[in-house]
């Protein structure tokens, strides 16, 4: 049974409550990253549940089928635009091999937000992200744009995407030392399969008050019995099967002792970490998405069970990591 009392989780501290789960929209009306695409009807399907849900935080990118996510999105929220917080992001080339339509430079920012406003049929987006840094163009000129886009009322909050602890953290100083909004988030690969942001973009979350939003927190499937990674010429992100299996075997033991399933038990875990106040799931139907959902607190046992799998996976090398995980399986 999905509650509809999702727990609310402050966004660094901009104000802004959003619900330990996020909607994303990455393979709505394309196959984006080799994903399972999802039509219109279905995406309304997708919408419905996860607002009756309590989700409030949607995620697109002008990037998602060069534009088609966000359109579909705007078709389909109408007049419940108020009732979410509406996330998009922009910096990659919008038409394949021209340099000029991507980027961070203040012309590209400018020119992307209104097109992504257009495409989502509203005056403002409540978190704006740069879907990577822009080595090309100066960190103030992006982030006086961006400044500027926030006081214009065309933005509510900014944020960050794939930025390296390093880079949030001198993104955040700057910012500071000009008096422009900062990143309240960053968000970042992560997962019982990912755990680089262990030592990276979490302790900056932990020293500056600011959060990070987990993307692909099940591994692009592979953490799923069912998911799209177990399909031929699925793959995204990335993920070592061999050293990484193990995890899956303890994941399945845990669920079935918790009561729960492997999905739900692994966004549990991800949400479970210090520093994460969401975990961006997409779905190609209502019943997985119902499943994600479902979550339940994991119990502390739990938890350290999956966290030590995970850990020896990422340290081990070689067949033999998903061995010793394995040795967590009898819990």
């Amino acid at each position: 049974m999905v509650s509809p009392h999702m727990e609310k989780r402050a966004l660094g501290r901009s104000g802004l409550e959003v619900g330990v789960l996020a909607l994303g929209t990455m393979n709505w009306g394309s196959d984006w990253m080799r994903s399972t695409p999802v039509d219109e009807k279905t995406a309304r399907s997708l919408l419905d549940l996860a607002l009756e849900s309590g989700v409030n935080l949607i995620d697109t990118a002008d990037i998602y089928g060069r534009g088609a996510s966000e359109a579909m999105l705007g078709r389909i929220l109408g007049r419940r635009r108020q009732k979410v917080l509406l996330a998009t992001k922009t910096r990659w080339e919008m038409k394949e091999g021209d340099p000029s339509s991507g980027g961070l430079s203040r012309k590209r920012i400018q020119a992307a937000l209104d097109a992504s406003l257009k495409r989502l049929r509203t005056d403002h987006v409540d978190l704006y992200m740069p879907h990577s840094p822009d080595p090309k163009v100066p960190l103030e000129e992006t982030l006086g744009t961006l400044a500027a886009a926030v006081k214009a009322g065309k933005v509510r909050v900014l944020g960050c995407s794939n930025f390296s602890g390093a880079q949030w953290r001198q993104a955040l100083a700057v910012s500071q030392g000009k008096g422009w909004p900062r990143f309240e988030s960053d968000q970042v690969e992560y997962s019982l399969a990912a755990r680089s942001a262990d030592g990276d973009a979490l302790p900056v979350a932990a020293a500056e008050g600011v959060s990070v939003v987990a993307w692909s927190p099940l591994a692009g499937g592979f953490l799923t019995p069912l998911g799209r990674r177990h399909k031929a010429g699925r793959g995204f992100p990335p993920v070592d099967a061999s050293r990484y299996s193990g995890v899956v075997k303890v994941l399945s033991g845990v669920a079935q002792k918790e009561g729960t399933t492997p999905a739900a038990a692994a966004l549990s875990w991800v949400l479970s970490r210090p520093g994460i106040a969401a975990a961006v799931v997409g779905a190609s139907g209502v019943a997985q998405l119902r499943e994600d959902l479902a979550l339940k607190p994991l119990s502390a046992r739990a938890a350290g069970y999956l966290d030590q799998a995970s850990m020896l996976c990422s340290q081990a090398s070689g067949p033999k990591g998903p061995g010793k995980a394995g040795t967590f399986v009898q819990l």
